[in-house]
């Protein structure tokens, strides 16, 4: 008997540190993993992810039986970030398979997913995905989840997302160019035309006139040019870039101004075509 117990005692020692635990250890911790800003003008997609692990190590094989839900404890939807009034409505990821079921408020996880995180310890899934193309205002969006075990908060994740500011120019002008024409030259002539864009932040404008803010004979300055001046939405605006002026926008609404290029005295010109590139900067704040 003596030897059979001694034998015995050999066994357990050579159990390897790192064997499955038992289930009563199931100590979960949950965390945002992956990309976490959002640019409006991306192509693609914005993967929000989330890694569950545990913290003793793979667990007993009796824990795949547990359910596991992730709860938003927000107003608002489940895979929803929030920045005080507005929310981004996160959307299914395709081919989404990790979650079993589902409502606004709660995600569970399949008998596939509990049994990947028992056996390996750790589960990595895209919880939300947020599409590309919208201009929600800028700045940092949250949410606040809760990990349970059997209807037991295991553990707290807080994803967030930060959207960055962006514009973009819609319309005639979306290439980035747009060309008026004074047609016949007359003193104090003026034109007006529009620029539509998109913004999910304050914006600023400044101008820069490849000619230092005169129309320019296609021989060279030294021949004749036609001074001008401009102005965004009845603003007068320097044409050296050194002044700035505030657009006209609503957080991710479209918005438009203009500008009107209104010609000085242009004496006896010079017959021929005139030309400047006036190139405006839209800057977001």
């Amino acid at each position: 008997m003596k030897t059979a117990a001694a034998a015995i005692s050999a066994l357990c020692l050579l159990v390897p540190a790192g064997a499955a635990h038992a289930c009563t250890e199931f100590n979960l911790v949950a965390q945002q993993i992956g990309e976490t800003g959002y640019d409006p003008n991306g192509l693609s997609p914005v993967a929000m992810q989330i890694e569950l692990f545990l913290l003793d190590g793979p667990a007993d094989q009796s824990c795949a039986s547990n359910t596991v839900e992730i709860t938003s404890q927000t107003t608002q939807g489940v895979r929803d970030l929030v920045m005080g009034g507005s929310v981004i409505a996160g959307t299914t990821p395709p081919g989404q398979s990790v979650f079993s079921s589902y409502t606004d408020k709660t995600l569970r996880l399949s008998p596939q997913a509990v049994d990947q995180l028992v056996s390996a310890g750790r589960l990595v899934f895209d919880y939300t995905w947020i599409e590309p193309g919208s201009f929600y205002p800028a700045g940092l969006y949250t949410s606040l989840l809760s990990v349970d075990v059997n209807g037991i908060e295991m553990a707290t994740v807080e994803p967030d997302v930060t959207v960055y500011p962006a514009v973009r120019l819609l319309g005639e002008a979306s290439n980035g160019y747009k060309k008026v024409d004074f047609e016949t030259l007359q003193s104090h002539e003026e034109i007006t035309t529009d620029f539509v864009y998109q913004s999910n932040a304050k914006l600023t404008v400044t101008a820069h006139s490849l000619n230092n803010g005169a129309l320019v004979h296609e021989d060279g300055v030294n021949i004749y040019s036609v001074p001008y001046s401009a102005f965004i939405n009845d603003q007068k605006i320097a044409t050296n870039g050194a002044q700035s002026l505030n657009l006209n926008t609503q957080a991710g609404q479209a918005g438009s101004s203009s500008i009107r290029l209104r010609l000085g005295d242009i004496g006896a010109p010079v017959a021929g075509q005139y030309a400047d590139v006036l190139t405006l900067s839209i800057t977001t704040d």
